[in-house]
C-alpha cells in the first residue's frame, strides 16, 4: 500500500470520528489508475461506499505559499522588529522577496512612525523599490513575534470580502458547481468506477490558497454557522459530499440524500498547516 497523504489521513480521521461504527480501509494501492482512496464498510466486512478525497485549491497560490513560508508558518527575520503585513502582486517573484524584502522592511523601520506605516504613503524612493518587488502595501503593527513578516498575495475580491451569509445555502450552491466543473473529472471518474452503492466525495477547502468565495469560507470557518437548507446539485457520480476547510475553527458539513445536511468535527489530531503544505 502507498503511504497516505496528510489530507487523506485528516479526512479519514474525520469520517472515522463521525461514523464510529464504520470501518475505513485504504483502497488505492497505486497499482492502477482512476482508483478511489478509501472503502467504507459495515462491521463484518461488507463494503457499502467508496470515498475519494480532494482539495479546492488554487495551484498558483499554493505554489506561492509553499515556496515563501513553508507550510503556512510565519516568516521570521531576526534583523528586523517585525509585525509586518505585506500584500504583493500575484506575479511577485518569491525568490526576490526572500532576498530583498527583509532589508526593505528594515529600512522602513528606520523612518518614524513605525506603527501602522503604509508603504504607499512613503516617499517616491520607497514606492519605486516596492514596485520592483511587487509590493502593493506594507503595514506594521505591534506583535508578539519579533521579526515576523506575513506576506499575502492579492486575492480576487470575491474571496476576501462580502456579506456574512445568514444561511448556509451558499455552501450547497458552490459545492454543486465546483464538483461538476471539468477540472474535477478525475474525481468523478474514480467514483464512477467504484462498485459500491454510495460514492462519497470529501472536499478540503485550502484556506487562503483555496478557490471558494468569501461566503463559503465564512460558513466553514465561523463557529456555529448554519448548515445549508437546500440540497446540492451534484453530478450523478457523487451521492454524498463532505466539505471542510484548513481554517482553524468552524466545522465541516456533510450531505446525504437520506439525511440532508449535517455537521461534523474537523478538529482531528492532524496539523492543518501540514495538510496545506502537502496539497497538490
Amino acid at each position: 500500500m502507498q503511504k497516505l497523504r496528510a489530507e487523506e489521513l485528516w479526512a479519514a480521521s474525520c469520517v472515522r470520528a463521525t461514523l464510529p461504527a464504520v470501518v475505513i480501509g485504504q483502497h488505492d494501492d497505486n497499482t492502477s489508475p482512476n482508483t478511489h482512496d478509501f472503502d467504507l464498510a459495515v462491521q463484518g466486512g461488507r463494503t457499502f461506499a467508496a470515498l475519494e478525497v480532494t482539495a479546492a485549491v488554487d495551484p498558483e497560490l499554493l505554489k506561492f505559499w509553499k515556496v515563501l513560508d513553508g507550510r503556512g508558518k510565519r516568516w521570521i527575520e531576526p534583523s528586523i522588529a517585525g509585525g509586518w503585513a505585506v500584500s504583493v502582486r500575484p506575479d511577485a517573484s518569491v525568490k526576490k522577496l526572500r532576498a530583498e524584502l527583509p532589508g526593505f522592511l528594515g529600512a522602513l523601520e528606520q523612518v518614524p512612525p513605525l506603527y501602522g506605516r503604509d508603504i504607499l504613503d512613503t516617499d517616491p524612493g520607497f514606492a519605486k523599490i516596492a514596485d520592483s518587488l511587487g509590493v502593493l502595501g506594507a503595514h506594521q503593527a505591534g506583535t508578539n513575534y519579533p521579526g515576523s513578516i506575513y506576506v499575502m498575495p492579492e486575492l480576487p475580491t470575491e474571496r476576501t470580502g462580502g456579506c456574512v451569509p445568514q444561511t448556509g445555502d451558499a455552501l450547497s450552491t458552490w459545492i454543486g458547481e465546483w464538483t461538476a466543473c471539468p477540472s474535477r473529472l478525475d474525481n468523478l471518474t474514480k467514483l464512477a468506477r467504484a462498485a459500491a452503492v454510495e460514492h462519497h466525495l470529501f472536499v478540503i477547502v485550502a484556506g487562503l490558497a483555496g478557490t471558494a468565495p468569501f461566503e463559503v469560507n465564512d460558513i466553514l470557518m465561523r463557529p456555529g454557522a448554519p448548515p445549508p437548507a437546500v440540497a446540492p446539485n451534484l453530478p450523478d457520480e457523487v451521492t454524498h459530499v463532505w466539505v471542510m476547510s484548513t481554517w482553524s475553527g468552524g466545522r465541516g458539513f456533510r450531505w446525504s440524500p437520506d439525511a440532508g445536511w449535517g455537521t461534523f468535527a474537523n478538529d482531528a489530531d492532524i496539523d492543518a498547516a501540514a495538510v496545506l503544505g502537502c496539497l497538490c
